[in-house]
């Protein structure tokens, strides 16, 4: 029983500690991590985003690559231009079906985009990209 005692007690300052490491804006996509001049990533959109995309766009993916062209949790800092050109980037690669990338799918089919996921980002980043031009 001391055992089980002092080891939880051991788990739970590492993980009090740790907790101070981990940096802004880690974590799943919120509203109250967006700030509210930030590109907003809510209801459908999020659930697309975090099936399809945080995989290989987060801070500790494996695919390097990807993890530095975009890493979702860090979308809300960006500044407006940061997210005007992101509005823009999302714009081509969906409209070109660049994302996600043949070679996944082909090694996780469930990973493609459907027809409606494709339409439910497209509208999101038309709204995003009047809203952040001001119209």
């Amino acid at each position: 029983m001391k055992n089980l005692i002092k080891t939880s007690a051991t788990l739970f300052t590492v993980l009090l500690i740790s907790s101070a490491f981990v940096p802004k804006g880690f974590g799943p996509i919120t509203p109250e991590n967006q700030g509210d001049a930030g590109i907003e990533i809510a209801g459908k959109v999020k659930e697309i985003i975090e099936a399809k995309c945080m995989n290989c766009h987060k801070p500790d993916a494996r695919n390097e690559k990807a993890r530095e062209k975009l890493q979702w949790v860090k979308v809300p800092e960006m500044d407006q231009e940061e997210q005007e050109h992101l509005i823009a980037e999302l714009f081509e690669t969906l409209e070109e079906g660049k994302m996600p990338p043949k070679r996944t799918v082909e090694r996780r089919p469930e990973m493609k985009l459907t027809d409606e996921e494709t339409k439910i980002l497209m509208a999101w980043v038309e709204k995003e990209d009047k809203r952040l031009r001001g119209k």
